[in-house]
């Protein structure tokens, strides 16, 4: 045992750097480059599980950038070589005794290993290490937009004419993206002239630019092309004030109305719908006129499998504006089997007799061929 200090810590990545006192020198381990990992290479995993020091598995890699939702910075090694409680903080080694990740957690039912273990690639680990050395801390830029990874993406990009993207969900009111003219529903194609596959890939690219400095951001805007040029902030800055949970605007006991009679729309899409009444668009932030609300959804229709719940509200589909439930009808008659369908949407989640602010958002997936 040796006594250490902390250095730094980075809550995003799970991982902090510690210098420990010693007299005698230590031979270090060779750092891979976890980008070159590949799916079925040889993966061993050192650590002392239930308290068994020293203990070495082995197996291979299962997957790469695995995304488990835990932070916006986490896309893991995945493996089968065995990790327990006591794994976690061990090295991840290649063929070669290279260290390729952290072993990091596993995803079980019964509290022990089950052949799927998740390691932070080295690659991740590196970059935090040298950050915080540096600077004491973690820096990573933003331009102040969050994405939804709701529904499938590629079909929603897909319904919109395009193969590649990232749907624009939240703007930061101050942050950079919304002071260069950046939208809700834009949808960011490239950065600096480089195709843009996907949020993560976005968020990570701008992570790594200096603060200060300026991209140029090519956006799909209702079919228009259209360049932004926008500064990097620290994240920590433009997220600082992030809303928080919020009562019922009017602070007053929910009345229920009395029930008017949904219109029906299509089977294939298995909703019932009907127009908004005026308290249910100033709860949820919708303009005169615009959406309409679902009434029932029908268990394993396409609405059910795409993610629709009752209550949600329908601004848009495939783009084209929805006020009346004719819209809906009209617009659905111009889809074909199998077309792709993304639903624009805004859902009021509660949670303890408290809501968070609505969401905006879009489900989409291929209507079943008739």
């Amino acid at each position: 045992e040796y006594r250490g200090h902390v250095v730094g810590v980075d809550s995003e990545t799970d991982v902090a750097v510690i210098k420990i006192d010693a007299k005698r020198t230590f031979q270090p381990v060779q750092i891979a480059n976890s980008d070159g990992v590949q799916v079925g290479d040889w993966a061993i995993a050192i650590g002392s599980p239930f308290g068994l020091q020293a203990t070495v598995t082995a197996g291979i890699v299962s997957a790469t950038g695995r995304d488990l939702g835990s932070g916006q910075f986490q896309h893991f090694l995945q493996t089968d070589a065995a990790i327990n409680p006591g794994n976690s903080g061990g090295p991840l080694l290649n063929i070669r005794g290279e260290v390729i990740g952290i072993n990091t957690m596993i995803a079980t039912r019964s509290g022990s290993y089950e052949g799927i273990g998740f390691a932070l690639p080295s690659n991740t680990a590196v970059k935090v290490y040298n950050d915080i050395i540096r600077d004491g801390r973690v820096v990573r830029g933003s331009i102040g937009i969050k994405w939804s990874k709701s529904g499938s993406q590629l079909d929603t990009l897909e319904a919109f004419g395009l193969n590649h993207g990232v749907l624009v969900e939240t703007v930061a009111p101050q942050g950079p993206a919304g002071k260069a003219g950046i939208k809700v529903d834009d949808i960011i194609l490239a950065m600096n002239d480089r195709p843009v596959k996907d949020g993560d890939e976005l968020v990570n690219k701008v992570a790594d630019l200096p603060i200060g400095s300026t991209a140029l951001l090519s956006v799909d805007r209702d079919g228009k092309h259209l360049d932004f040029k926008v500064g990097i902030q620290e994240r920590s800055v433009v997220w600082s004030d992030a809303p928080e949970l919020a009562e019922n605007r009017s602070g007053k006991p929910e009345v229920p109305e009395p029930p008017k009679a949904a219109v029906p729309t299509p089977v294939r899409f298995g909703i019932t719908i009907m127009n908004l009444k005026e308290k249910e668009r100033e709860d949820l932030g919708i303009d005169d006129k615009a959406g309409v609300k679902v009434v029932t959804v029908d268990p394993g229709s396409f609405a059910d499998d795409i993610g629709i719940q009752e209550n949600d509200a329908i601004l848009a589909i495939n783009r084209q504006p929805v006020n009346t439930p004719d819209d809906v009808m009209r617009l659905q008659k111009n889809l074909k089997p199998g077309a792709p369908v993304a639903l624009h949407i805004v859902r009021s989640i509660g949670i303890g007799g408290r809501h968070t602010p609505p969401s905006r958002i879009y489900v989409s997936g291929r209507l079943p061929q008739d």
